[in-house]
């Protein structure tokens, strides 16, 4: 009995084929997409752009990753490692990208994942981003680099140079150069959030506000008061910082004649917290909360309840601000500023003056 020939799905006129298309995920159509040029120009031309935000993340270390996100899915779409890394044990496939010859394999412990392998993995997630870039017509939103990368500025470089800005970046590295951090803070243009972790050694002044959604630090000793006043994001979260009581006795003072007018959330850690110094000379009320009450982060809800007690602030243009007085976390100070993230107004009627 002899077996049917295989059905050759992009050989449909372009209406069903359209149809079949769009029953894919982004997974599936952007693997459809990869085996040949021609599939590759059918799929993006019939493919229906969808609602939804979609994102493309990249991330950079021993092995490099890509991603693609969208409300329903998150998920690493390939991975790319060196040459060395091949799998004995695994079979190759080969797959024509351009003039290069790309040898890939498909753990089967690693779901839908495809392993790709350069002679220079950033060579190899260089030419993949580009691909996904283009096929979905997004830039790459996050990109996430790690101290492993031998030549970081070849990663700026690269970023910047195919699309100018980045809305997310996260670089962590306990012992960069200090030279390449001071490039990256001065060269790479940021537009939503950073995460950056750096040596506790490292001295740098910001040449720009970074007015951004979100700023998390988490090796953060490095950071001066005067690195303080220089940044303004609306969420900044420091994980360990060398600031005293009387440095933070600036800040309020300095958020209280207009500073800091984009912020909307601060938590940051102090050795041997002290807050009779650091609202000296502060006006200030003490209140307390409505039961059952929540201020709405942006990345969590944070429940203040009836019987916790803030310190109620509030600055020269009326925005009223919370330090809150018992935290989880020992020495934590935290800092936060109506309305709420969600837009909610200040739920009290205001007494300082």
């Amino acid at each position: 009995m002899s077996s049917s020939p295989p059905f050759a799905l992009f050989n449909l006129p372009y209406v069903p084929l359209s149809i079949i298309l769009n029953t894919m995920n982004e997974l599936q159509i952007m693997k459809v997409a990869l085996t040949s040029k021609k599939v590759y120009k059918l799929s993006k031309m019939l493919r229906k752009r969808r609602t939804e935000k979609l994102e493309l993340n990249v991330s950079i270390c021993n092995y490099s990753a890509i991603e693609i996100v969208t409300e329903d899915i998150y998920e690493t779409l390939f991975l790319v490692q060196e040459l060395s890394e091949i799998q004995e044990d695994l079979r190759i496939e080969y797959l024509k990208i351009g003039d290069t010859v790309v040898q890939t394999q498909k753990p089967e412990d690693r779901g839908e994942i495809i392993y790709f392998y350069f002679e220079d993995h950033f060579i190899g997630i260089q030419i993949l981003s580009e691909i996904v870039s283009d096929f979905f017509s997004v830039p790459i939103q996050f990109l996430d680099l790690r101290e492993e990368v031998i030549d970081p500025r070849r990663v700026f470089n690269w970023i910047m140079s195919r699309q100018n800005s980045v809305a997310d970046f996260k670089y962590e590295c306990k012992e960069a150069n200090e030279e390449d951090l001071k490039y990256f803070l001065d060269n790479c243009e940021i537009t939503n959030e950073l995460i950056l972790g750096v040596p506790n050694g490292f001295q740098y002044s910001f040449k720009y506000p970074m007015n951004l959604e979100r700023v998390v630090l988490i090796r953060s000793s490095w950071m001066t008061i005067n690195n303080l006043f220089e940044i303004n994001p609306r969420y900044l979260d420091m994980s360990e910082t060398r600031f005293t009581n009387e440095d933070m006795n600036l800040f309020v003072r300095n958020w209280i004649n207009g500073g800091h007018w984009n912020l909307r959330t601060l938590i940051l850690l102090i050795e041997q917290l002290d807050f009779h110094i650091i609202l000296n000379d502060i006006p200030f009320v003490w209140r307390e909360t409505p039961d059952d009450f929540i201020y709405n982060l942006a990345y969590e809800e944070y429940d203040i309840r009836g019987t916790e007690p803030v310190i109620e602030i509030r600055n020269v243009n009326g925005v009223i601000g919370w330090i809150m007085l018992h935290n989880d976390v020992e020495n934590s100070f935290t800092f936060y500023i109506w309305p709420d993230w969600e837009g909610k107004p200040y739920p009290l009627e205001p007494i300082v003056q």
